[in-house]
Protein backbone atom coordinates (compact mmCIF):
# COMPACT_ATOMS: atom_id res chain seq x y z
CA UNK A 1 0.00 0.00 0.00
CA UNK A 2 2.57 1.73 0.24
CA UNK A 3 3.89 2.08 -2.72
CA UNK A 4 3.28 5.24 -4.76
CA UNK A 5 3.39 5.59 -8.81
CA UNK A 6 6.20 8.26 -9.92
CA UNK A 7 5.10 9.23 -12.81
CA UNK A 8 7.71 11.22 -13.91
CA UNK A 9 10.21 8.50 -13.76
CA UNK A 10 8.20 6.02 -15.06
CA UNK A 11 7.12 8.42 -18.52
CA UNK A 12 10.87 8.43 -18.49
CA UNK A 13 11.37 4.90 -18.38
CA UNK A 14 9.03 4.34 -20.85
CA UNK A 15 10.33 7.09 -23.30
CA UNK A 16 13.68 5.14 -23.40
CA UNK A 17 12.40 1.85 -24.44
CA UNK A 18 12.13 1.76 -28.08
CA UNK A 19 8.42 0.94 -29.03
CA UNK A 20 8.24 -2.77 -31.06
CA UNK A 21 4.85 -4.35 -31.61
CA UNK A 22 5.90 -7.45 -31.82
CA UNK A 23 7.09 -7.48 -28.44
CA UNK A 24 5.31 -8.00 -25.47
CA UNK A 25 5.20 -4.40 -23.51
CA UNK A 26 5.83 -7.21 -20.13
CA UNK A 27 9.54 -7.86 -19.56
CA UNK A 28 10.38 -11.86 -18.81
CA UNK A 29 6.61 -12.93 -19.85
CA UNK A 30 5.60 -16.25 -18.37
CA UNK A 31 6.13 -19.42 -21.06
CA UNK A 32 2.46 -19.08 -21.69
CA UNK A 33 2.03 -15.73 -22.25
CA UNK A 34 4.65 -15.79 -24.57
CA UNK A 35 2.92 -18.55 -26.76
CA UNK A 36 -0.19 -16.95 -26.61
CA UNK A 37 1.18 -13.35 -27.60
CA UNK A 38 2.90 -15.67 -30.82
CA UNK A 39 -0.68 -17.06 -32.00
CA UNK A 40 -2.49 -14.27 -31.78
CA UNK A 41 0.34 -12.33 -33.75
CA UNK A 42 0.30 -15.36 -36.35
CA UNK A 43 -3.84 -15.19 -36.76
CA UNK A 44 -3.34 -11.33 -36.81
CA UNK A 45 -4.16 -10.33 -40.45
CA UNK A 46 -5.42 -13.93 -41.86
CA UNK A 47 -8.24 -15.13 -38.95
CA UNK A 48 -10.31 -13.91 -36.64
CA UNK A 49 -10.10 -15.46 -32.98
CA UNK A 50 -13.76 -16.48 -31.98
CA UNK A 51 -15.00 -15.16 -28.87
CA UNK A 52 -17.45 -14.47 -26.25
CA UNK A 53 -18.54 -12.49 -22.96
CA UNK A 54 -20.30 -13.92 -20.19
CA UNK A 55 -21.80 -13.26 -17.16
CA UNK A 56 -24.68 -15.70 -15.47
CA UNK A 57 -23.09 -19.04 -14.05
CA UNK A 58 -25.39 -20.59 -16.01
CA UNK A 59 -23.53 -20.02 -19.73
CA UNK A 60 -26.41 -20.80 -21.86
CA UNK A 61 -24.45 -19.18 -24.96
CA UNK A 62 -22.26 -22.10 -24.76
CA UNK A 63 -24.91 -24.49 -25.30
CA UNK A 64 -26.36 -22.06 -27.84
CA UNK A 65 -22.68 -22.11 -29.66
CA UNK A 66 -22.38 -25.75 -29.56
CA UNK A 67 -26.23 -27.35 -30.07
CA UNK A 68 -26.02 -25.26 -33.33
CA UNK A 69 -22.71 -25.31 -34.33
CA UNK A 70 -20.68 -28.19 -32.82
CA UNK A 71 -18.38 -25.82 -31.45
CA UNK A 72 -17.73 -22.86 -28.88
CA UNK A 73 -15.62 -19.77 -28.60
CA UNK A 74 -11.63 -19.75 -28.41
CA UNK A 75 -11.87 -16.95 -26.06
CA UNK A 76 -14.18 -16.52 -23.01
CA UNK A 77 -14.30 -13.21 -21.15
CA UNK A 78 -14.99 -13.01 -17.49
CA UNK A 79 -15.00 -9.53 -15.05
CA UNK A 80 -13.14 -8.59 -11.84
CA UNK A 81 -16.83 -6.68 -11.46
CA UNK A 82 -17.42 -6.16 -7.28
CA UNK A 83 -13.80 -7.86 -6.41
CA UNK A 84 -14.02 -6.07 -2.99
CA UNK A 85 -17.45 -6.65 -2.55
CA UNK A 86 -19.18 -3.61 -3.49
CA UNK A 87 -21.88 -3.76 -5.64
CA UNK A 88 -23.27 -7.05 -4.30
CA UNK A 89 -19.89 -9.31 -4.55
CA UNK A 90 -18.45 -11.28 -7.06
CA UNK A 91 -18.45 -15.16 -8.30
CA UNK A 92 -16.47 -15.36 -11.62
CA UNK A 93 -12.82 -15.41 -11.05
CA UNK A 94 -13.36 -19.40 -9.58
CA UNK A 95 -14.86 -20.03 -13.32
CA UNK A 96 -12.53 -18.25 -15.46
CA UNK A 97 -9.46 -20.69 -13.43
CA UNK A 98 -11.77 -23.33 -14.43
CA UNK A 99 -12.01 -22.37 -17.77
CA UNK A 100 -8.27 -21.69 -18.74
CA UNK A 101 -6.95 -25.00 -16.45
CA UNK A 102 -9.33 -27.37 -17.74
CA UNK A 103 -10.39 -26.08 -21.32
CA UNK A 104 -7.50 -25.05 -22.54
CA UNK A 105 -9.10 -21.85 -23.85
CA UNK A 106 -7.93 -18.08 -23.97
CA UNK A 107 -9.26 -16.00 -20.89
CA UNK A 108 -9.46 -12.55 -21.58
CA UNK A 109 -10.86 -9.96 -18.54
CA UNK A 110 -12.10 -6.43 -18.00
CA UNK A 111 -13.36 -4.95 -14.80
CA UNK A 112 -16.27 -3.14 -14.41
CA UNK A 113 -14.90 -1.06 -11.29
CA UNK A 114 -17.68 -0.29 -8.79
CA UNK A 115 -16.82 2.68 -6.82
CA UNK A 116 -18.31 4.75 -4.33
CA UNK A 117 -21.00 7.33 -4.90
CA UNK A 118 -20.04 8.89 -1.30
CA UNK A 119 -16.56 8.69 0.54
CA UNK A 120 -17.82 9.78 3.82
CA UNK A 121 -20.84 7.25 4.18
CA UNK A 122 -20.71 4.65 6.67
CA UNK A 123 -22.79 2.47 4.05
CA UNK A 124 -21.29 2.55 0.77
CA UNK A 125 -23.32 2.52 -1.88
CA UNK A 126 -21.45 2.08 -5.44
CA UNK A 127 -21.39 1.74 -8.56
CA UNK A 128 -19.39 1.72 -12.07
CA UNK A 129 -21.85 3.91 -14.17
CA UNK A 130 -21.17 7.95 -13.91
CA UNK A 131 -23.84 10.23 -12.36
CA UNK A 132 -24.07 11.98 -16.00
CA UNK A 133 -26.06 8.56 -17.12
CA UNK A 134 -29.93 7.88 -17.01
CA UNK A 135 -28.75 4.19 -15.35
CA UNK A 136 -31.12 3.74 -11.99
CA UNK A 137 -27.89 2.59 -10.16
CA UNK A 138 -24.93 5.45 -10.72
CA UNK A 139 -21.79 7.02 -8.79
CA UNK A 140 -20.50 10.20 -8.49
CA UNK A 141 -17.13 9.39 -7.65
CA UNK A 142 -14.37 11.64 -8.42
CA UNK A 143 -11.68 10.75 -10.80
CA UNK A 144 -9.52 13.35 -10.42
CA UNK A 145 -9.23 13.20 -6.61
CA UNK A 146 -9.05 8.95 -7.18
CA UNK A 147 -5.02 10.36 -8.53
CA UNK A 148 -4.46 12.55 -6.22
CA UNK A 149 -2.15 11.55 -3.37
CA UNK A 150 -3.43 11.47 0.27
CA UNK A 151 -7.23 11.39 -0.87
CA UNK A 152 -9.41 8.52 0.31
CA UNK A 153 -10.57 7.93 -3.56
CA UNK A 154 -6.42 7.42 -4.25
CA UNK A 155 -6.36 5.08 -1.36
CA UNK A 156 -9.68 3.70 -2.46
CA UNK A 157 -8.31 3.03 -6.01
CA UNK A 158 -4.66 1.93 -4.84
CA UNK A 159 -6.59 -0.87 -2.66
CA UNK A 160 -8.46 -1.99 -5.26
CA UNK A 161 -5.81 -2.39 -7.98
CA UNK A 162 -3.78 -4.26 -5.13
CA UNK A 163 -6.74 -6.63 -4.39
CA UNK A 164 -6.90 -7.27 -8.43
CA UNK A 165 -3.67 -7.97 -8.72
CA UNK A 166 -3.40 -10.68 -5.79
CA UNK A 167 -6.18 -12.28 -7.58
CA UNK A 168 -4.21 -12.19 -11.23
CA UNK A 169 -1.25 -13.66 -8.72
CA UNK A 170 -3.46 -16.91 -9.08
CA UNK A 171 -3.62 -17.10 -12.62
CA UNK A 172 0.08 -16.22 -12.83
CA UNK A 173 1.38 -18.99 -10.44
CA UNK A 174 -0.40 -21.35 -13.20
CA UNK A 175 1.24 -19.89 -16.15
CA UNK A 176 -1.85 -18.94 -17.10
CA UNK A 177 -1.79 -15.85 -19.67
CA UNK A 178 -4.50 -13.60 -19.40
CA UNK A 179 -5.77 -10.41 -22.13
CA UNK A 180 -5.77 -7.74 -19.32
CA UNK A 181 -8.43 -4.96 -20.59
CA UNK A 182 -9.07 -2.11 -17.95
CA UNK A 183 -10.55 1.17 -17.68
CA UNK A 184 -12.38 0.09 -20.78
CA UNK A 185 -14.29 2.50 -23.40
CA UNK A 186 -12.66 5.37 -22.00
CA UNK A 187 -13.44 7.88 -24.71
CA UNK A 188 -17.07 8.33 -23.10
CA UNK A 189 -18.49 9.83 -19.96
CA UNK A 190 -20.41 6.71 -19.21
CA UNK A 191 -18.11 5.47 -17.04
CA UNK A 192 -16.60 6.87 -13.69
CA UNK A 193 -13.49 6.65 -15.10
CA UNK A 194 -14.31 8.47 -18.44
CA UNK A 195 -13.96 11.18 -20.72
CA UNK A 196 -15.67 14.22 -18.67
CA UNK A 197 -15.30 16.40 -22.39
CA UNK A 198 -14.89 19.66 -20.15
CA UNK A 199 -14.07 23.07 -22.16
CA UNK A 200 -10.13 23.68 -22.11
CA UNK A 201 -7.93 26.04 -23.41
CA UNK A 202 -6.30 25.59 -26.29
CA UNK A 203 -3.12 23.28 -26.20
CA UNK A 204 -4.40 22.10 -22.87
CA UNK A 205 -5.50 18.71 -22.05
CA UNK A 206 -8.88 17.98 -20.66
CA UNK A 207 -8.83 17.79 -16.45
CA UNK A 208 -10.87 14.14 -16.56
CA UNK A 209 -8.91 12.83 -19.64
CA UNK A 210 -5.21 13.20 -17.81
CA UNK A 211 -6.87 12.12 -14.85
CA UNK A 212 -7.94 8.82 -16.81
CA UNK A 213 -4.16 8.30 -18.28
CA UNK A 214 -2.61 9.25 -14.44
CA UNK A 215 -5.10 6.21 -13.66
CA UNK A 216 -4.40 3.97 -16.18
CA UNK A 217 -0.38 4.26 -15.50
CA UNK A 218 -0.93 3.60 -11.92
CA UNK A 219 -2.92 0.28 -12.39
CA UNK A 220 0.42 -0.44 -15.12
CA UNK A 221 3.26 0.32 -12.89
CA UNK A 222 1.49 -0.81 -9.77
CA UNK A 223 1.08 -4.64 -11.51
CA UNK A 224 4.15 -4.65 -13.57
CA UNK A 225 6.68 -2.91 -11.07
CA UNK A 226 4.92 -3.14 -7.51
CA UNK A 227 3.35 -6.70 -7.91
CA UNK A 228 5.57 -7.83 -10.74
CA UNK A 229 3.05 -9.65 -12.86
CA UNK A 230 4.67 -11.35 -15.81
CA UNK A 231 0.94 -13.23 -17.45
CA UNK A 232 -0.45 -9.93 -18.43
CA UNK A 233 -1.31 -8.91 -22.78
CA UNK A 234 -2.43 -5.28 -22.33
CA UNK A 235 -5.35 -4.40 -24.12
CA UNK A 236 -5.77 -0.32 -24.29
CA UNK A 237 -9.70 0.40 -24.75
CA UNK A 238 -9.31 4.41 -24.95
CA UNK A 239 -10.87 4.29 -28.50
CA UNK A 240 -9.64 7.69 -28.96
CA UNK A 241 -6.73 9.13 -30.15
CA UNK A 242 -7.46 11.79 -27.35
CA UNK A 243 -7.54 8.73 -24.56
CA UNK A 244 -4.32 7.38 -26.10
CA UNK A 245 -1.38 6.13 -23.38
CA UNK A 246 2.22 5.41 -24.00
CA UNK A 247 2.48 2.61 -26.20
CA UNK A 248 4.64 0.51 -24.31
CA UNK A 249 1.89 0.47 -21.69
CA UNK A 250 0.11 -2.03 -24.38
CA UNK A 251 0.02 -4.63 -27.04
CA UNK A 252 -3.32 -4.73 -28.74
CA UNK A 253 -5.61 -1.86 -28.97
CA UNK A 254 -9.37 -2.49 -28.11
CA UNK A 255 -12.59 -0.99 -29.74
CA UNK A 256 -16.27 -1.90 -28.58
CA UNK A 257 -19.13 -1.64 -31.28
CA UNK A 258 -22.55 -1.68 -30.89
CA UNK A 259 -24.89 -0.79 -33.43
CA UNK A 260 -28.53 -1.33 -34.54
CA UNK A 261 -28.79 -4.72 -34.73
CA UNK A 262 -28.81 -7.07 -37.23
CA UNK A 263 -25.47 -5.63 -38.51
CA UNK A 264 -22.67 -7.80 -40.25
CA UNK A 265 -20.85 -5.15 -41.88
CA UNK A 266 -16.82 -4.95 -41.07
CA UNK A 267 -16.99 -1.39 -39.27
CA UNK A 268 -13.81 -0.87 -41.41
CA UNK A 269 -14.22 3.18 -40.60
CA UNK A 270 -13.41 2.21 -36.86
CA UNK A 271 -10.97 -0.34 -37.79
CA UNK A 272 -8.68 2.52 -39.31
CA UNK A 273 -9.41 5.20 -37.37
CA UNK A 274 -7.96 2.95 -34.81
CA UNK A 275 -5.28 2.22 -36.91
CA UNK A 276 -4.37 5.33 -37.44
CA UNK A 277 -2.99 5.92 -33.48
CA UNK A 278 -2.83 2.13 -32.55
CA UNK A 279 1.53 3.04 -32.93
CA UNK A 280 1.22 -0.23 -34.69
CA UNK A 281 -0.03 -2.51 -32.52
CA UNK A 282 -3.08 -5.35 -33.19
CA UNK A 283 -6.46 -4.13 -33.27
CA UNK A 284 -9.20 -5.83 -31.70
CA UNK A 285 -13.13 -5.69 -31.43
CA UNK A 286 -12.92 -6.32 -27.89
CA UNK A 287 -16.76 -5.88 -27.27
CA UNK A 288 -19.44 -6.35 -29.91
CA UNK A 289 -23.39 -6.58 -30.23
CA UNK A 290 -22.95 -8.11 -33.82
CA UNK A 291 -20.26 -10.70 -34.94
CA UNK A 292 -19.34 -9.28 -38.16
CA UNK A 293 -19.23 -11.41 -41.41
CA UNK A 294 -15.71 -12.99 -42.18
CA UNK A 295 -16.36 -12.56 -45.84
CA UNK A 296 -16.75 -8.43 -45.37
CA UNK A 297 -13.77 -8.24 -43.18
CA UNK A 298 -11.34 -9.71 -45.61
CA UNK A 299 -12.91 -7.51 -48.37
CA UNK A 300 -12.69 -4.32 -46.35
CA UNK A 301 -9.21 -5.36 -44.86
CA UNK A 302 -10.63 -5.06 -41.61
CA UNK A 303 -9.50 -7.86 -40.24
CA UNK A 304 -10.16 -7.58 -36.50
CA UNK A 305 -8.00 -9.72 -34.22
CA UNK A 306 -10.95 -11.36 -32.17
CA UNK A 307 -14.55 -10.28 -31.89
CA UNK A 308 -16.41 -10.76 -28.26
CA UNK A 309 -20.18 -10.81 -28.39
CA UNK A 310 -21.35 -9.02 -25.38
CA UNK A 311 -23.82 -12.13 -23.10
CA UNK A 312 -27.25 -13.02 -22.75
CA UNK A 313 -29.71 -11.58 -25.46
CA UNK A 314 -26.81 -10.60 -27.52
CA UNK A 315 -26.61 -14.62 -28.32
CA UNK A 316 -29.82 -16.06 -26.80
CA UNK A 317 -33.53 -15.42 -27.58
CA UNK A 318 -35.26 -13.60 -24.49
CA UNK A 319 -39.15 -14.18 -24.48
CA UNK A 320 -41.72 -11.56 -22.53
CA UNK A 321 -40.56 -12.72 -18.99
CA UNK A 322 -37.46 -11.90 -19.66
CA UNK A 323 -36.00 -15.11 -19.41
CA UNK A 324 -34.27 -17.36 -22.19
CA UNK A 325 -36.78 -18.07 -24.83
CA UNK A 326 -36.83 -21.95 -25.82
CA UNK A 327 -37.74 -23.73 -28.77
CA UNK A 328 -39.37 -26.81 -29.55
CA UNK A 329 -36.88 -28.71 -27.77
CA UNK A 330 -36.81 -27.04 -24.39
CA UNK A 331 -33.35 -25.37 -25.62
CA UNK A 332 -32.47 -21.72 -25.46
CA UNK A 333 -32.32 -20.81 -29.24
CA UNK A 334 -30.04 -17.77 -30.91
CA UNK A 335 -31.95 -14.70 -30.81
CA UNK A 336 -32.12 -13.33 -34.97
CA UNK A 337 -31.94 -9.98 -33.86
CA UNK A 338 -28.26 -10.46 -33.63
CA UNK A 339 -27.40 -13.32 -35.01
CA UNK A 340 -29.75 -16.05 -36.61
CA UNK A 341 -28.64 -19.52 -37.11
CA UNK A 342 -28.31 -19.51 -40.46
CA UNK A 343 -24.96 -16.83 -39.99
CA UNK A 344 -23.87 -18.52 -36.98
CA UNK A 345 -23.23 -21.44 -38.12
CA UNK A 346 -21.43 -20.25 -41.53
CA UNK A 347 -19.02 -18.15 -39.36
CA UNK A 348 -18.25 -20.71 -36.69
CA UNK A 349 -17.57 -22.93 -39.64
CA UNK A 350 -15.35 -21.00 -41.30
CA UNK A 351 -11.44 -21.81 -42.20
CA UNK A 352 -10.49 -17.96 -41.28
CA UNK A 353 -12.41 -18.43 -37.73
CA UNK A 354 -10.93 -20.01 -34.89
CA UNK A 355 -12.79 -21.73 -32.21
CA UNK A 356 -11.93 -23.54 -29.22
CA UNK A 357 -10.58 -26.61 -30.61
CA UNK A 358 -8.90 -24.99 -33.30
CA UNK A 359 -6.39 -23.83 -30.80
CA UNK A 360 -2.78 -25.45 -31.57
CA UNK A 361 -2.43 -26.23 -28.27
CA UNK A 362 -5.82 -28.23 -27.90
CA UNK A 363 -5.79 -31.82 -27.17
CA UNK A 364 -9.26 -33.52 -26.87
CA UNK A 365 -7.69 -36.03 -24.84
CA UNK A 366 -6.44 -33.82 -22.12
CA UNK A 367 -8.85 -31.10 -22.62
CA UNK A 368 -12.92 -30.91 -21.87
CA UNK A 369 -15.66 -28.92 -22.28
CA UNK A 370 -16.85 -25.89 -19.94
CA UNK A 371 -18.30 -27.35 -16.79
CA UNK A 372 -21.27 -25.43 -16.85
CA UNK A 373 -21.95 -26.74 -20.83
CA UNK A 374 -21.19 -30.05 -19.67
CA UNK A 375 -23.86 -29.73 -16.63
CA UNK A 376 -26.37 -28.04 -19.15
CA UNK A 377 -25.74 -31.11 -21.59
CA UNK A 378 -26.23 -33.46 -18.95
CA UNK A 379 -29.65 -31.97 -18.12
CA UNK A 380 -30.84 -31.86 -21.27
CA UNK A 381 -30.23 -36.04 -21.61
CA UNK A 382 -32.36 -36.81 -18.21
CA UNK A 383 -35.45 -34.63 -19.81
Amino acid sequence: MNYKTDFDALLKDLDEKKTDASRLVTDEPTPNTQRLFDFLKECYGKKHISGQQYLFESELEDLVYYRYCGKIPAIRGYDFMGISGLGGGYDQIERALDWARNTGGILTMCWHWYAPDDMNATEKYAAFYYKTTSYDRKTGFDLLRAVEEGTPEYEFVTREIDLVAEQLKRFEAEDIPIIWRPLHEANGSWFWWGNRGESVEDGQERLSVAAYKKLWYMIFDRMMNHHKLRNLIWVWNGQSKEMSVHPNTFDIAGEDIYCDPPHHGSQADKFREELSYGHGKMITLSECGCIPDPDEMQRDNAMWLWWLPWWGQFVYDIGEDRRPAKDENGMPRPNPKYMDEEFMRRVFNDERVVTLCDLPWYDENKHRLPTALLKNLSETKEK
